[in-house]
């Protein structure tokens, strides 16, 4: 079931998005209630060269992993009902 579920059309796809729009949301909320709105404090400490590489491996990988199992049950519940 599982390898018939991500080789389904459109799965990883469907991830791929779901993962930008977590990391987006995710971003925005955290500049408003971290750093009330303030861009260039949330850049400066974001962006320093010592957290930039956790920056980008905590964002994808959190990106990918709710991408994934929302996708994924989304894409399950879908077969079982065709089936």
């Amino acid at each position: 079931m599982f390898s018939k579920i991500i080789n389904t059309s459109g799965f990883w796809k469907s991830v791929f998005y779901l993962a930008l729009a977590f990391i987006v949301i995710y971003n925005l909320v955290d500049i408003g209630m971290g750093y009330s709105f303030d861009l260039g404090l949330y850049a400066e400490n974001r962006f320093q060269t010592s957290n930039l590489p956790r920056f980008f491996v905590a964002n994808i990988g959190s990106g990918f992993v709710y991408g994934f199992i929302v996708t994924f049950f989304k894409f399950r519940s879908k077969i079982k009902q065709n089936q």
